[in-house]
């Protein structure tokens, strides 16, 4: 057994032989290609039982379910939004496994009253948070208000139970915890049991995997003097579909509350599914296809992915400019059509009216989209990647001054659009992370990285210190209550912020928060 430093992450002597060092309540595991054999220097902490409310009374009522094939009682108390210990206090023995059949016992609270209330819509608002802060289900929200399946829209109202005198809300602010320390599990590729053999995408993943656990690592310190007890367990995670069932099935994972990571997207279903049966949640801290959310209700996925960056976009638009001065370029490329769609949708959804300016790219070279902006600020909002397109609207626009053009993230860093053009059209797009190099807060964090680690954080320092800080304010703050509630949680980030939703009854969470730059005297700004 040898003790490493983590900081340096040196190379273990022996590629099958896992490290486990340890600092402050930090417990590193450097684990070898095969995961074969692990050893601790730290005796792992006990963990209380979660529990955070009294079981059910005799004056409850109680709603009958039919187990189906594959349910969890995880799943099933996220379906009724209860706790798996009220399920388990009013069904002895359901802990100890579930058949398919079998008829259990959904304790509902009573209120003193069958009153309603009238509930209006705000921003961000979704139908699964809504209906915790009334303590019923999403279906029964949804038989109260049918509409609501198409959507919410902020503004809209909504019929809610009265909330009365004895009948606990659901927010998180107000539960009590009975958990004080909590287990992080960091998931990354080191590849630190084969660095003789590694192909340039293994090196480019991990450096981005060295600097996202050196941001982690920043973020233990500030949740530490915050008062988080919190042990952080790293776990060398390459793309190998037995290795991670290895790790799942080790002791390591005893006791985990909160896996950030892994970063490869065919090993996120098989950690979602352990999560799902551990009663723990994981965060996927990098860009993956909202695929992975499906039937995955233990799982984040930090960063928006690009339909909900254009609903983003759409709500920004309608902020900022007049309905009349909005065009929204049509490529007819196949790949682009959702993102097309996402915006009509959204924008129909806010104003009850279809978007009446949309340009179909029939005929490149005589493209014409100067004669549908009026005078005055207008934008122009093209969801393509395709060059041709992209030259096409520069030619259409010819001399106008005034219009704001939005693209993808990708036109961050798209050679094919000149400074000039950035800074003369304003050039747009979404972008996840974005850090304000000359923020105050920025400079001071990024001096004490430099002095910690001799060496300049990049992209992915700053998402590791975000994701880690949010998610352990969080468990801080409320315990392991749903993690839909985290809207409720703020903080201060480096390169972006949280507002997570979940996608379907039964899936998991993704972040809506995305942040609109533009171009203004050759700068990037941060636009909302």
């Amino acid at each position: 057994m040898s003790t490493i430093s983590a900081p340096s992450l040196r190379q273990p002597s022996n590629g099958n032989e896992a490290f486990c060092a340890s600092f402050s309540d930090i417990c590193l595991i450097i684990a070898g290609k095969r995961f074969m054999k692990f050893t601790f220097l730290l005796i792992s902490l006990l963990f209380c039982l979660v529990c955070f409310s009294q079981p059910a009374s005799r004056n409850d009522v109680y709603y009958e379910h039919t187990v189906e094939a594959g349910q969890t009682l995880y799943g099933i108390s996220k379906k009724y939004n209860v706790t798996i210990e009220q399920i388990v206090a009013v069904n002895p023995g359901a802990d100890s496994g579930l058949r398919q059949g079998q008829v259990i016992r959904i304790p509902q609270p009573v209120s003193s009253s069958s009153k309603s209330d009238t509930y209006f819509v705000k921003p961000g608002d979704t139908v699964f948070g809504i209906a915790r802060t009334y303590g019923v289900t999403t279906e029964q929200l949804m038989e109260l208000n049918p509409a609501i399946e198409k959507g919410l829209i902020p503004g809209d109202s909504l019929l809610v139970p009265a909330l009365q005198a004895g009948v606990v809300s659901s927010n998180p602010a107000e539960l009590q915890k009975s958990q004080t320390s909590y287990d992080i599990v960091v998931m990354l590729p080191f590849y630190t049991s084969n660095k003789d053999s590694l192909t340039s995408r293994d090196i480019r993943l991990r450096d981005a995997a060295i600097a996202m656990y050196r941001g982690i690592m920043m973020a233990s310190d500030s949740l530490k003097a915050s008062g988080l007890r919190a042990k952080f367990r790293i776990i060398d995670v390459v793309d190998d579909k037995a290795v991670i069932q290895t790790v799942l099935k080790s002791k390591e994972m005893n006791g985990a509350d909160l896996i950030i990571g892994p970063l490869f997207k065919d090993l996120v279903p098989d950690v979602a599914a352990w999560c799902s049966a551990n009663n723990a949640h994981m965060v996927v801290p990098v860009q993956q296809p909202n695929r992975v959310l499906l039937n995955a209700p233990a799982l984040s996925k930090s960063v928006p992915g690009s339909v909900t960056q254009w609903m983003s976009i759409t709500r920004y638009v309608l902020k900022n400019f007049s309905k009349e001065n909005v065009v929204l370029i049509d490529s007819k490329i196949l790949d682009d059509r959702k993102l097309v769609e996402a915006f009509k949708e959204e924008w129909y959804k806010i104003t009850k009216d279809s978007l009446r300016k949309v340009v179909v790219c029939e005929d490149l070279s005589n493209l014409k989209i100067a004669p549908l902006l009026p005078s005055g600020k207008c934008v122009v909002a093209v969801p393509t990647n395709d060059k041709k397109v992209i030259a096409a609207i520069w030619r259409s626009l010819g001399n106008r001054n005034d219009v704001d053009v939005i693209g993808l993230e990708s036109w961050d860093d798209m050679e094919a659009i000149s400074t000039e053009i950035r800074n003369k059209f304003h050039v747009s797009f979404p972008k996840p992370t974005f850090v304000e190099e000359e923020d105050e807060f920025v400079l001071r964090w990024k001096d004490a990285y430099r002095k910690r680690y001799k060496s300049d954080p990049i992209d992915f320092s700053y998402v590791g210190y975000d994701v880690a800080l949010y998610y352990g304010t969080f468990l801080s703050k409320f315990g392991k209550v749903d993690f839909q509630t985290s809207s409720n949680t703020r903080v201060k980030t480096l390169s972006g912020n949280f507002e997570f939703f979940r996608t379907t009854t039964d899936g998991g969470f993704e972040n809506a928060a995305v942040n609109i730059i533009r171009t203004n005297n050759f700068q990037l700004h941060r636009a909302n």
